[in-house]
C-alpha cells in the first residue's frame, strides 16, 4: 500500500464519527415572577458599576480589572484550557515524522588493506488513527466544553471582583462617614461641657453634672480611634483589590450620601438562566461530561490505526545518489478482550459524575434564584428604613436644639440634654450604615443578575481581551 493510497483512505474516513454537542435540558421550571413587585428601573449593563454616579468608583474598577493579580491568575487558565483544546484537536490529525542517518566505518584485518563503507538513509512517516467510534471527537469536544467553561470561570471572577471593589469602596466610604460624624459629636460635647463649665463656674450646675459631662466627653473620644483603625483596615483591603500597596498617605474623598443608588430591573426568574457566567460554566461542564460519557463508551469498541513509511538508503557517506527506494503501510485494528470490567466501569464512572454535575447545577439554580430574591428583600427594606430614619434625625435634631435651649435657661437638666445628643447620634450613624446597606444592596443585585453578562449562542470563539494580551506567543508543532 504506497503513502497515497493511505492518504487518500485517511481522508474518507476523516468525520466518519463525529460528537455532536448535547443541549442541556433546565433541571427545574423557573417561576414566572419575583415574590416582590420588580420591573421598574433600568437592564443590568455591562459596565453597571457606572450607574451609581461615583467617578472614583469608576477609577478603581479599571484599576482592579487591569491590575488585579488573582485576576491575572484566572486568565492563565483559560490560556490552559485553549492550549489544552489545541492538543485535542491535534490528536484527529495525522503524526508526521521524519529520520535521516549517515555514516562512514573502516575495518582492517592483519596483513590486510583497509576496507571502508559508508551508508545514508532519509525515512519519512505517517501514522493515523481513526476515529470511528468519535472517540478523539469527543475529546476535543469536551476540551472545548472545558475551554468554555474556563472562559465563564473567569467572566465569573471578573464580574465578582468588581462587586467585590463596589463593596469595599462603599464600606469604608461608611466608615469614614461614620468617623466624620464621631468627630462631630465630639466637637458637640466638647461645646456642651464649656456650657456646663461655666454653669458650675457661675454656681448654676453642681459638680455632678460637670463630672458626668466629662465622662460623656472621655467616651466620644474612645470611640473615634477604633473607627479610624476600622475606615484604614477596609482601605487597605481596597487597594489589594486594585493590586495596589495596601498602606499609603492618600486618602481619597468619601461622598458617601451623594452616591446614587440605581434602580434595577431584574427582569423574569427565567431570564436568570442565560445571564449569569457561573451558571454558564456549570452548563460547560455538564457538556464536557457527555463528552466523557462518550469518549468512555467508544473506548469499548476496537481501535483502528494507519500508518505509512517511505525510506530511501545508499551504500554512500553523505550522499543519496541512486537511493534504494522501499515503502511500507499498515492497517492496524486491536481490540481488549478481558480488562476485568474496567471499561464498563469507567462508563459507569462516567455517567456517575455527569448525573453529579446535573444535580450540582440545579442546586446552582436555586442559589442563584435565592441570591436575586435576598437582595430585591434587603432593597426594599433599606429604603424604608432610610426614609424613616431621615425624618427620625430631622425630629432628633430639633429636639437637640430645643433641650440645648432649655438647658440653658435652666428648664431641662443635663440627662435629657445628653439623651437628645445621643439620639442624634444614634440616627446619624443609622442613616449612614442604611445607606452603605442599599448601595450593597444594589451590588450584590447586580451580582446576582450576572453583572449585565450575556451567554454568546454558540459560545465565545476567543478569549476576552484581558486574557489575549497574557497569552504567550505559541510557535507551530
Amino acid at each position: 500500500m504506497s503513502l497515497r493510497h493511505i492518504a487518500l483512505l485517511s481522508v474518507l474516513l476523516t468525520g466518519c464519527a463525529s460528537f455532536p454537542p448535547q443541549p442541556i435540558e433546565l433541571p427545574l421550571n423557573p417561576p414566572a415572577h419575583w415574590h416582590i413587585g420588580a420591573g421598574a428601573g433600568e437592564a443590568v449593563g455591562s459596565r453597571w458599576w457606572y450607574a451609581f454616579g461615583d467617578e472614583e468608583l469608576n477609577r478603581l474598577v479599571d484599576r482592579a480589572l487591569s491590575n488585579n493579580p488573582d485576576l491575572a491568575a484566572t486568565a492563565q487558565a483559560v490560556i490552559q484550557a485553549d492550549l489544552q483544546l489545541r492538543n485535542a484537536g491535534a490528536a484527529l490529525l495525522p503524526t508526521l515524522g521524519a529520520s535521516g542517518s549517515t555514516g562512514k566505518q573502516a575495518s582492517e584485518a592483519s596483513g590486510q588493506d583497509r576496507v571502508t563503507s559508508g551508508s545514508s538513509s532519509l525515512g519519512l512517516s505517517v501514522d493515523y488513527e481513526l476515529d470511528l467510534w468519535g472517540r478523539l471527537s469527543a475529546a476535543e469536544a469536551g476540551a472545548l466544553a472545558g475551554f468554555q467553561g474556563s472562559e465563564y470561570d473567569y467572566d465569573a471572577a471578573r464580574m465578582t471582583l468588581v462587586a467585590s471593589v463596589a463593596s469595599t469602596w462603599f464600606e469604608w466610604q461608611e466608615l469614614q462617614q461614620r468617623v466624620d460624624i464621631a468627630r462631630r459629636n465630639l466637637e458637640l460635647g466638647e461645646k456642651t461641657l464649656a456650657l456646663v463649665e461655666a454653669r458650675y463656674r457661675n454656681g448654676v450646675a453642681d459638680r455632678s453634672e460637670l463630672s458626668r459631662q466629662q465622662t460623656s466627653v472621655l467616651n466620644l473620644k474612645n470611640e473615634v480611634p477604633p473607627l479610624e483603625y476600622q475606615a484604614r483596615q477596609r482601605l487597605a483591603a481596597l487597594r489589594l483589590l486594585t493590586g495596589d500597596y495596601p498602606f499609603t498617605e492618600e486618602i481619597p474623598e468619601a461622598g458617601l450620601l451623594a452616591v446614587q443608588v440605581p434602580e434595577i430591573n431584574p427582569e423574569t426568574p427565567a431570564s436568570l438562566v442565560t445571564r449569569r457566567p457561573d451558571l454558564a460554566a456549570e452548563e460547560a461542564r455538564l457538556m464536557a461530561a457527555s463528552a466523557d460519557v462518550e469518549q468512555a463508551r467508544a473506548a469499548l469498541m476496537p481501535s483502528m490505526s494507519l500508518s505509512g513509511a517511505v525510506r530511501f538508503s545508499t551504500n554512500s557517506f553523505l550522499s543519496l545518489a541512486d537511493p534504494l527506494q522501499t515503502a511500507n503501510g499498515l492497517l492496524a485494528l486491536s481490540q481488549t478482550l478481558f480488562d476485568g470490567g474496567q471499561r464498563r466501569n469507567n462508563v459507569a464512572i462516567s455517567e456517575s459524575r455527569r448525573v453529579a454535575l446535573l444535580e450540582n447545577y440545579r442546586a446552582s439554580l436555586l442559589s442563584a434564584f435565592q441570591e436575586v430574591g435576598d437582595a430585591l428583600d434587603r432593597e426594599a427594606l433599606y429604603l424604608d428604613q432610610e426614609q424613616r430614619l431621615q425624618s427620625i434625625l430631622a425630629q432628633a435634631e430639633e429636639t437637640l436644639r430645643l433641650t440645648e435651649v432649655r438647658y440653658r435657661e435652666g428648664a431641662d437638666d443635663l440627662l435629657t440634654l445628653l439623651e437628645s445628643q445621643r439620639t442624634v447620634f444614634d440616627a446619624r450613624q443609622q442613616l449612614s450604615q442604611v445607606r452603605m446597606n442599599r448601595l450593597i444592596a444594589a451590588v450584590d443585585l447586580y451580582k446576582a443578575l450576572g453583572g449585565g453578562w450575556q451567554a454568546e449562542p454558540q459560545g465565545r470563539a476567543t478569549a476576552p481581551a484581558e486574557v489575549v494580551r497574557l497569552r504567550p506567543e505559541t510557535g507551530p508543532g
